[in-house]
């Protein structure tokens, strides 16, 4: 009995004997509590010494459990082979092509979901099934990542509808969800005759920035942009000499296309994913306003008119031939390459045939991308992701 009382008692009962004083005083001690303090100052130290040890209890077991009303699991992919090559940020490209592929609705239902990213693994918390569209995602994005497919891309403008007529002979119709919007697929053995054929022409333009080359899984997007500034309001300054300014705001005009493409795993389809956004200043109307000040002089304000178009479609093609995507007869602010600035090319109205040419290239073919040509009218060079070789980052 008295061994098991020595091995139960606790240590400030052990240490409160040694020194040879009372239990409760050598406690209250311990706590710098005077022994002539009263009871009711002991019982707020016991009190708060309470929940502090009951906080710490607490915390020390507590744990967060996630809702699993639909049998979620938790899983973590490597992705890091991706990231590596195609740099810092790129983990997004994986997210926003899961989030695509799957449905948005699926992450933002009533059972709870997660997915995330760093620049080592990716985070996923669903439901088996969704796991397993997850796993082969990934597994088409880090799949021979040291050597990766690359896809040439580039955007022409042709003045004229009809060179479809001689082209048809050669290209096979594909599906589209946009109105306006065609897709072909070329055999790869045409695709080269169909683009010197186009590019003969004397009424086609080619993006400034040339041909860009596309890695798998990583977005190239080739654009250009230019600026135009404009008096939109007035506004009242006492502390001017006038007492009035005019409000200046800026305009942009100009073209872009993001294509992301994907090989499959067995590297025979391609999937991508086309965005174009389009711009064109119409015309600038003009409307003369009286500052309500001082002389009260009219002033001419514009309101600018812009032709604006917006495309999204989604494509799946075999890798053995080249996708050709006519946008349709849309407006296309590309300056020419001759032309000198001037403020009368924004008020330059042109439609063109737009075309898309994305051409799957073969892994031991060393992409040979030219430099875009000089432009005086200040083009914007395009933002591009699409070359592993090169040093720029992903957005």
């Amino acid at each position: 009995m008295n061994l098991f009382y020595e091995k139960t008692r606790s240590p400030v009962l052990l240490e409160a004997e040694e020194h040879n004083q009372n239990p409760a005083s050598f406690f209250m001690r311990c706590f710098s509590v005077p022994d002539g303090a009263g009871i009711t100052h002991r019982l707020i130290v016991v009190f708060c010494v309470g929940w502090l040890l009951l906080a710490h209890w607490i915390s020390q077991r507590a744990y967060c459990q996630l809702s699993s009303t639909a049998g979620q699991v938790w899983k973590t992919y490597d992705v890091e082979p991706f990231l590596q090559v195609a740099g810092a940020g790129s983990e997004e490209h994986i997210v926003h092509w899961i989030l695509q592929q799957t449905g948005y609705e699926q992450w933002h239902g009533k059972h709870a979901a997660s997915l995330s990213a760093d620049k080592t693994k990716l985070s996923c918390y669903h439901t088996p099934d969704m796991q397993e569209k997850v796993a082969t995602i990934v597994k088409r994005f880090t799949a021979d990542s040291a050597l990766p497919h690359r896809f040439q891309i580039r955007v022409i403008g042709i003045g004229s509808v009809r060179w479809r007529q001689q082209a048809s002979e050669t290209m096979t119709a594909m599906p589209t969800a946009t109105a306006g919007v065609q897709a072909w697929v070329v055999p790869r053995e045409n695709s080269a005759e169909l683009l010197n054929r186009l590019l003969s022409r004397s009424d086609v333009e080619e993006l400034p920035v040339g041909p860009v080359f596309a890695a798998n899984g990583v977005p190239a997007t080739l654009s250009g942009v230019r600026e135009r500034t404009y008096v939109q309001d007035i506004t009242i300054n006492p502390a001017l000499p006038n007492g009035w300014q005019p409000l200046s705001a800026t305009c942009r005009e100009g073209l872009s296309v993001d294509v992301q493409p994907l090989v499959s795993l067995n590297g025979e389809l391609v999937d991508a994913v086309l965005r174009c956004r389009i711009d064109q200043i119409e015309r600038m109307a003009s409307v003369s306003v009286a500052v309500p000040v001082g002389d009260r002089p009219d002033v001419k304000l514009e309101v600018p008119q812009i032709s604006a178009v917006r495309i999204g479609e989604r494509f799946r093609w075999p890798v053995s031939r080249t996708l050709v995507i006519g946008l349709g007869l849309v407006p296309w602010p590309v300056p020419g390459q001759n032309k000198a600035a001037s403020a009368g090319l924004f008020t330059e109205i042109k439609r063109s045939d737009a075309i898309v040419v994305i051409e799957p290239r073969l892994r031991n073919e060393k992409p040979q991308q030219s430099a875009p040509p000089q432009s005086d009218i200040g083009w914007t060079p395009s933002r591009s992701f699409s070359s592993f070789f090169s040093s720029e980052s992903a957005f």
